[in-house]
């Protein structure tokens, strides 16, 4: 299978506000560029001419020196290149943008289950803020070494997980800003986290090669699982595919819960991902070395698929029926995959959404497409980054009123923005 290669579009990061500023009578008219790039091809660089139109609310739009644009709202237009075979490609700029930290770096984000508030670090301290209007609950306190990952409990927004580069996990107290208990045992920086099931345990991985489970009610390990001798970059538990629910799983220990029908995802510096039954902790399955390390790994539960994403860029899609080989890959370049993560689009598809160091984060067409054709197309560019790395992505849960899934990008600079 070759490695197919994306085009990337990029957007003057502001283009919302000249929109905006035209519609609102600041200016009459005003331009924004987009650029078009494809390794192995000369690069578009283009206007858009914005003007007033009859209806105030909505300008037109005009595509100057080889690209053509439709307008669609005030935070969105369609863009085509025929240079690049680009047809009407979805362009989105944020809905809603935060700004916590004033200035400062951020580390990671996540949102708790009913969307309504963030977790974002900065250095070693994590804030606690209302998702809809950037208002702050409370900061958290207590890490001696910048926060890494940060995770809300399945079960309850008020009780937060998070690690960092002090080798330690802490459980807090949304509610309070407590930190009722401390996981140590890991003996180098922590790069990611998960629950398992409801949060009786979790599991946590570090620098230092290892997985570790873990009982929260005691803050004791249960096991290691694996000692890779690699940096473990990414851990991701998900529910044990079918074709794995006949291994049968005796003598596990009181005190765990809920793990006899889970498998945890490994993505390591090595460039492989390993398949641990989290039951009886044995590895099931691993992709084959590569030389660059796995950054980001998403799992879609309704085709038994594993997405990867590694250092230089390639992101890759498993079947666990024969994980030997991917079923499609691909690159835009070569910047780090940041994150990956399937959502449900507005026409009720499943599709594929990829971030990476350079900013940009982009979404595929259809999954089952991609998987069907063996083949992958780029459907929406999302805007508004600046060149600055998407340090995490998360998926809103989608609403009555909302069928589908919205997009949260926490940025270096600080920014958290809301698609």
């Amino acid at each position: 299978m070759p490695l197919i290669t994306l085009p990337y579009i990029s957007v003057q990061p502001d283009w919302d506000q000249v929109v905006r500023d035209v519609s609102t009578n600041t200016t009459p008219s005003e331009q924004f560029w987009v650029s078009c790039y494809e390794t192995g091809k000369q690069s578009v660089h283009a206007k858009v001419a914005v003007e007033k139109s009859s209806s105030p609310s909505k300008p037109q739009l005009k595509g100057i020196e080889g690209v053509e644009v439709k307008p669609i709202n005030s935070i969105s237009f369609s863009l085509s290149c025929p240079s690049y075979s680009l047809k009407d490609i979805l362009i989105v700029g944020p809905k809603h943008k935060l700004s916590p930290f004033q200035g400062k770096e951020l580390g990671c984000i996540n949102v708790s289950p009913n969307g309504d508030l963030y977790a974002a670090s900065s250095g070693k301290d994590i804030s606690i803020g209302k998702l809809n209007n950037e208002q702050a609950v409370r900061t958290l306190e207590g890490h001696l070494d910048d926060v890494t990952v940060v995770q809300f409990f399945p079960s309850n927004q008020a009780v937060l997980l998070s690690g960092a580069s002090d080798f330690q996990v802490k459980i807090w107290s949304v509610l309070d800003g407590s930190n009722p208990v401390t996981l140590k045992g890991h003996t180098s920086a922590i790069t990611d986290l998960d629950i398992v099931g409801r949060g009786k345990n979790v599991l946590s991985s570090s620098r230092d090669g290892t997985v570790r489970l873990w009982h929260c009610g005691t803050g004791t390990t249960i096991a290691v699982l694996g000692d890779y001798g690699t940096i473990v970059n990414k851990i991701s538990v998900v529910a044990l595919p079918a074709k794995y629910m006949s291994v049968v799983v005796e003598g596990t220990d009181e005190k765990e819960s809920e793990t006899a029908d889970k498998l945890v995802l490994v993505g390591l510096s090595d460039g492989t991902v390993r398949g641990i039954h989290l039951g009886t902790k044995e590895e099931l399955f691993s992709t084959l070395p590569k030389d660059s390390a796995i950054t980001a790994i998403a799992f879609d539960d309704n085709t038994s698929t594993l997405c990867t994403g590694d250092l230089h860029g390639v992101v890759e899609v498993f079947s666990l029926s024969d994980t030997s080989k991917p079923l499609v890959h691909w690159k835009r370049n070569d910047h780090s995959v940041t994150a990956l993560t399937t959502r449900l689009n507005e026409n009720g598809d499943r599709v594929l959404c990829v971030s990476n160091a350079d900013g940009s984060v982009y979404q595929t067409n259809s999954f089952e497409l991609v998987l069907k054709q063996g083949s992958v197309a780029l459907e929406v560019e999302y805007t508004g980054n600046e060149l600055e790395p998407v340090r995490s992505m998360v998926i809103l849960p989608s609403t009555e009123t909302i069928g589908f899934n919205r997009i949260v990008c926490g940025v270096r600079d600080g920014s958290i923005n809301i698609y």
